[in-house]
């Protein structure tokens, strides 16, 4: 019991260096000026620049960009992963373990890869450049961790709910959004904040299709750590860690619901 205690506590500890600390620094470097090595501390400190990125007009178009892409690329990974998981999580699907491999291939193969390779393809469409274009390529990586989670979560869906609703005379239609969407819908929740955060963080996957015409928060990000700005880059940082920090918070929200299938069922 002891050495378990220890070890919890040190791997509380390790997370909380791992996570919380570079948070911290990452904050106190947005109000720093003149924070030089080696310095423990930095000699000033104000929201000046913080403020004046907050204030700057392509932040705030980056933000709009962002979360549009990241949100309509959720909507299109959720719409396409609903037929998927019910199939894998619900009905007698065969070699399911081959089929999840297959849907990790694009999240382990090198993104350069796939951002390259779907570039040429989006440019022989003539769409390259495109908010489409972007939201399409982001499905390279949000629709397999749509499907791998929905398909957890509806493990334990209880499909007689269904059963029940097609004695009664309802049609296909209705029991998709009378039945099966209130059910999911925690689980169809905590998906989509799962695909909105790894949309929100692609940034060859925006660079490549967007051809430099959809600009998001990662790519100014990015420009701005190349200015050999520290401040200016942490403080955009910062802001940009705001949106995907709002969706962790709602997906642990209805993580720890319990299933609305399990309440429904009595």
């Amino acid at each position: 019991m002891a050495v378990r205690r220890v070890g919890n506590t040190a791997a509380w500890a390790v997370a909380v260096l791992l996570l919380v600390v570079p948070i911290v620094v990452l904050g106190i470097q947005a109000l720093a000026t003149g924070w030089f090595f080696p310095q423990v501390t930095p000699d000033q400190v104000g929201v000046g620049t913080l403020r004046d990125v907050v204030a700057d007009s392509a932040t705030r178009s980056a933000m709009g960009e962002g979360i549009a892409v990241s949100a309509l690329a959720a909507l299109v990974s959720l719409a396409l992963a609903v037929p998927a998981a019910r199939a894998l999580a619900l009905g007698r699907v065969r070699h399911r373990r081959a089929i999840g491999l297959v849907l990790m291939v694009p999240i382990v193969m090198p993104p350069l890869a796939i951002a390259m390779g779907l570039n040429v393809a989006l440019i022989r469409a003539g769409v390259a450049g495109t908010l489409a274009a972007v939201v399409l390529a982001h499905q390279v990586a949000t629709l397999p961790y749509a499907i791998l989670v929905l398909t957890a979560l509806l493990m334990r869906y209880d499909v007689r709910h269904e059963q029940q609703a097609q004695s009664l005379g309802a049609g296909t239609a209705r029991i998709l959004t009378h039945v099966f969407l209130p059910l999911a819908a925690p689980a169809l929740i905590v998906a989509g904040c799962i695909t909105f955060i790894v949309s929100w963080s692609q940034y060859l996957l925006t660079l490549l299709p967007g051809a430099g015409d959809v600009i998001t928060p990662p790519i100014l990000v990015l420009a701005a750590a190349s200015g050999g700005n520290p401040t200016a880059t942490a403080a955009i940082a910062l802001v940009t860690a705001i949106p995907p920090a709002f969706a962790v918070l709602l997906a642990l929200r209805f993580m720890n619901a319990p299933p609305r299938w399990a309440g429904a069922s009595g």
